[in-house]
């Protein structure tokens, strides 16, 4: 913009038109006091910014509070800097001297955008003024799109675009707009609507999955903000606990997938803790009876073994049932030598 011409010219307030669609500071009490107080003191310190109209007035680009300023302390006239400016680069100013004071009003800024847009700047063009990505400038562009309610939210300090960020994480216009409500009627800073906004995601997701494995669609329960804002829903049970008794460590798939195991099958809570407990009592008595047996197999293999009794050098010794084989097989007369004779019986000859 530095091949703009420009002059400084005296003109009269009544002729400086203020247009509605502009970006605009966002100004503190005590900042309006001091810039009353330096005007009348000093006078303007600093042009406000204006272009020729065809209609012979001027319209403001830049320094709306100094120009309403002067008004209500009755100065007639300012000096301002009037440049040749088209739509185009009226947008590209205006936008560039809010960005360099650091405030904006979000909706004031949506404006602006939305009114470089209209005057042929691409997103790509207004990104590079704000030295931001087209993403953002397309979220900014997206407020326009809110209700009025909470456009007026944002103008007024009661949300802020992180408000509108969180509350967007939600899968529908219903849960969206309960989500500010509450932020507005219960006075919820960004971070408290993020938390809700977790939890409120975390109570669907489990709606959800039980509604898929009942294979029965039923409402999700009705939003309860102040519940999901003092407590918190564990990631692992399921449970709502209050918020001091979560933690967040840093957790693994596997160990993840392990407690989420124990908890389906064992349950939670204190029962659950003495049902673990029992458990490892009882594995840790099978390791040490194990051991105990190990110990004993491995002694037994070490001691001697005991000789067994030798046989005779006939033939070697009988089992009970060859014996007895044997013995039937005997010829009679053998059995009879065998046999001791009755009284008075004389005694065979071998």
């Amino acid at each position: 913009m530095s091949g703009t011409p420009h002059t400084i010219v005296r003109i009269p307030i009544g002729k400086i038109v203020i247009p509605e669609v502009r970006a605009r500071s966002q100004f503190t009490e005590e900042q309006i006091q001091f810039l009353k107080a330096s005007l009348g003191k000093y006078g303007l310190l600093s042009y406000p910014i204006v272009r020729r109209l065809p209609d012979g007035n001027f319209e403001l680009i830049d320094g709306e509070h100094r120009v309403k300023t002067a008004k209500e302390q009755g100065i007639q006239e300012i000096d301002c800097l009037v440049i040749e400016a088209d739509d185009k680069d009226a947008a590209v100013i205006n936008i560039l001297m809010n960005v360099a004071r650091g405030q904006q009003d979000p909706m004031g800024i949506a404006i602006a955008i939305d009114k470089a847009v209209k005057a042929g700047m691409s997103y790509e063009e207004i990104a590079k003024i704000f030295n931001r990505s087209e993403q953002w400038v397309k979220f900014y562009h997206n407020l326009l799109e809110l209700p009025e309610e909470y456009q007026s939210a944002l103008r007024e300090g009661k949300l802020t675009v992180s408000h509108i960020r969180e509350a967007m994480r939600l899968p529908d216009l219903y849960e969206i707009d309960n989500a500010l409500r509450t932020a507005i009627n219960l006075g919820w800073n960004a971070s408290t609507l993020k938390h809700y906004v977790e939890n409120r995601l975390e109570q669907l997701r489990a709606h959800y999955e039980s509604c898929r494995e009942a294979g029965v669609v039923t409402p999700p329960p009705p939003p309860e903000p102040e519940k999901l804002v003092r407590y918190s829903q564990c990631l692992i049970c399921g449970r709502m606990v209050p918020r001091e008794q979560i933690y967040l460590p840093a957790t693994c798939s596997d160990c993840y997938n392990l407690v989420r195991y124990v908890v389906q099958n064992v349950g939670t809570g204190k029962e659950a803790m003495n049902y673990i407990y029992q458990a490892l009592m009882h594995y840790n008595t099978f390791l040490q009876m194990q051991q105990q047996y190990l110990i004993q197999q491995q002694y037994q293999a070490m001691m001697p073994k005991q000789p067994s009794p030798q046989p005779s050098l006939g033939h070697p010794p009988a089992g009970p049932g060859q014996q007895q084989q044997e013995e039937v097989q005997m010829p009679p007369q053998r059995r009879r030598a065998t046999t001791l004779p009755s009284p008075g019986e004389p005694e065979n000859e071998l």
